[in-house]
């Protein structure tokens, strides 16, 4: 009975933490009003997660459609402290909520993706110039980002 247990923690136990991260970064204004750069075809596709799965398209030439686990957002690039992130407009809910995520390529098939928290960026803060100040001012401390989470290609 105890093993049972202990198996389905170390299986839920991933979504879990996730969620958590993902429930507790969202911001309520974007990292970058407009697009920073366009988009990367090598994120075109489909991709796998230890919790799910996520599906990206090309919007238009600055925008991708990124659906995470059934949930639509439109998201572009943003560069803060020399490096890139990308934001997410929740496209689901009636008042515009936004995730930053950074993407590290690990190879042509993985990437490691990592939320940035609310430690050190407010999240109620409305003004994206700010929030990319708190980005910056936080690069490189470990409250920044949540733990990487793999993402490989499917096709």
């Amino acid at each position: 009975m105890k093993t049972l247990c202990a198996s389905r923690l170390l299986r839920v136990l991933p979504l879990l933490l996730l969620v958590l991260l993902a429930t507790g970064c969202e911001f309520e204004a974007p990292l970058s009003a407009k697009p920073e750069a366009p988009v990367d075809e090598r994120l075109l596709g489909r991709w796998a997660a230890p919790d799910g799965w996520a599906k990206v398209t090309r919007y238009d030439a600055d925008h991708y459609i990124l659906v995470y686990n059934g949930t639509v957002f439109r998201a572009w690039h943003s560069r803060v402290a020399g490096q890139d992130f990308l934001t997410l407009r929740n496209l689901e809910g009636s008042a515009p909520r936004h995730h930053f995520l950074h993407c590290r390529r690990v190879s042509d098939r993985r990437i490691d993706v990592s939320f940035v928290r609310e430690e050190l960026v407010p999240r109620h803060e409305r003004d994206p110039e700010a929030l990319r100040r708190a980005v910056a001012a936080g690069w490189g401390q470990p409250d920044l980002l949540g733990s990487p989470v793999p993402f490989i290609r499917l096709d």
